[in-house]
């Protein structure tokens, strides 16, 4: 005891004189610190989820001291170590080689490939990395479920990490700089709230996320919770409202009617009707320029990129550009627009993650991706049974996001808040499908044992 009394006097005394290695100290404690939180949530799905929300939803923020080019950084080794024993465990599982799952990692697997021809192969490489990662850290998470409690104990705490996104969101606004949290837009002049995001349309991806899985699980809380939940929605449809990010509420009133159709059937023709009205008479008395504002025609110029990306892919159709590199063609002589949010090199964005994919790794590899990710939700539609009630899930939450991915690109492969649930989902959905086609099949009878049983039979007939 005396001699680690001395230690950490001998330490102090150090730190006192030799300032920087308090920088250490607080380095090797951090470390110690994540690591020892990464093993704790490995036992609990729905910790792990939440964990890993937080990972992608804060490791970039701008409150944090570092360059764009710096916060891999930190990213990085957080996914290390939170996701690692996922792919260290992932295969002792054969679930991960069947069905879909092993369609996204052949997927995944052609963006390794794609790294030997990527025309930025370090950033492709930390990109299929991260996305590995994520993938199997889901897919264990996915494998754990067993009923609709637990998926209902998954979402429960994934608003939880959402809740405190939005808590340092509000934070951040109040106490840092007004030019840091407000994004002026160059060619439009508009201010929009971005938060601690690089981008105003990442306040409304999540809010879509806190809304969608927040309708889902709604009817399953009371209480307090059910207290707590509301004021999270609200916070999210006002915050998303000042960011003015339009798409992820036309994803979630497209998804929210389809969601009443397939409830109510033709008794939701006059819900849907009367929400129509009342949307439209909000719209026209509080803000009638609302929906005009900017290049609709164009998208707000959404469609002089994909014009451009199309190009490049007829340049390119099989194979891509490499995986997730889709901004760095707009450093091409030829693109129309050389300046403003298009010049960051493989960071901006096509609008698109769609087009996005089409670039990276080809037409096929799209198609294919589209093929395994609807796969299930087409055959959970086809059936009526539904044991881990994935349809509301499919209708609020899914929908939601494939429509935004039209017109956004950060809902990338188990990216973000949006590519985490969704891949979820998919993953959820995959399992009911694999589990109800392996129940449908009959039972494999051997050759010998049905000869055998045969014999009898035929000495009868004789």
């Amino acid at each position: 005891m005396l001699i680690g009394v001395a230690a950490i006097g001998l330490m102090a005394l150090l730190m006192l004189n030799f300032p920087i290695l308090i920088l250490g100290v607080v380095a090797v404690a951090g470390a110690i610190s994540i690591v020892w939180a990464a093993r704790m949530v490995q036992g609990n799905g729905a910790h792990l989820l939440y964990a890993l929300l937080l990972v992608e939803e804060l490791s970039g923020a701008s409150f944090l001291p570092l360059t764009n080019d710096q916060l891999f950084m930190v990213r990085y080794p957080l996914l290390i170590a939170f996701c690692g024993a996922a792919v260290w465990t992932a295969f002792q599982n054969s679930e991960i080689l069947q069905g879909g799952f092993l369609d996204y990692l052949i997927y995944l697997g052609f963006g390794v490939v794609s790294i030997s021809y990527s025309i930025l192969p370090s950033y492709s490489t930390a990109r299929i990395l991260a996305a590995i990662l994520m993938f199997m850290a889901i897919v264990k998470i996915a494998r754990a479920v067993a009923n609709r409690e637990d998926i209902e104990r998954l979402l429960s705490w994934y608003l939880v990490g959402t809740g405190i996104v939005w808590a340092v969101v509000v934070v951040s606004s109040v106490l840092m700089s007004h030019d840091v949290v407000w994004d002026v837009e160059e060619m439009t002049g508009l201010v929009r709230l971005r938060g601690i995001y690089g981008s105003p349309n990442q306040i409304g991806e999540i809010a879509l996320a806190t809304i969608g899985v927040g309708l889902v699980i709604w009817s399953s809380i009371s209480g307090w919770k059910r207290w707590l939940l509301a004021a999270q929605m609200i916070a999210a449809f006002v915050l998303a409202g000042l960011a003015d990010s339009r798409s992820p509420f036309v994803g979630l009133a497209v998804g929210g009617l389809l969601y009443l159709v397939w409830r109510y059937r033709l008794r939701a023709v006059p819900i849907i009707v009367a929400l129509g009205v009342v949307g439209f008479i909000l719209v026209a008395q509080l803000n009638p320029e609302y929906l005009n504002r900017g290049d609709v025609t164009s998208l707000t110029g959404r469609t002089d990129i994909w014009k451009f990306a199309i190009q490049k892919i007829e340049q390119r159709p099989l194979i891509g550009y490499g995986f997730e590199v889709e901004g760095e063609i707009m450093k091409a002589h030829d693109f129309p627009i050389w300046w403003g949010p298009w010049e960051d090199g493989p960071r901006s964005s096509l609008h698109s993650d769609y087009l996005s994919k089409a670039v990276s790794l080809g037409i096929p590899m799209l198609v294919f991706w589209v093929f395994f990710f609807i796969r299930p939700w087409i055959a959970l539609l086809r059936r009526k049974d539904d044991p881990w009630n994935l349809k509301p899930l499919f209708f609020l939450v899914v929908v939601p996001i494939l429509l935004l991915d039209f017109t956004e690109g950060t809902a990338g492969d188990c990216r973000y808040a949006v590519g985490m649930i969704a891949t979820l989902c998919w993953a959820l959905a995959e399992r009911q499908r694999l589990a109800t086609l392996h129940r449908r099949r009959p039972a494999a009878v051997p050759e010998r044992a049905s000869a055998a049983s045969a014999i009898p039979v035929l000495r009868r007939v004789a």
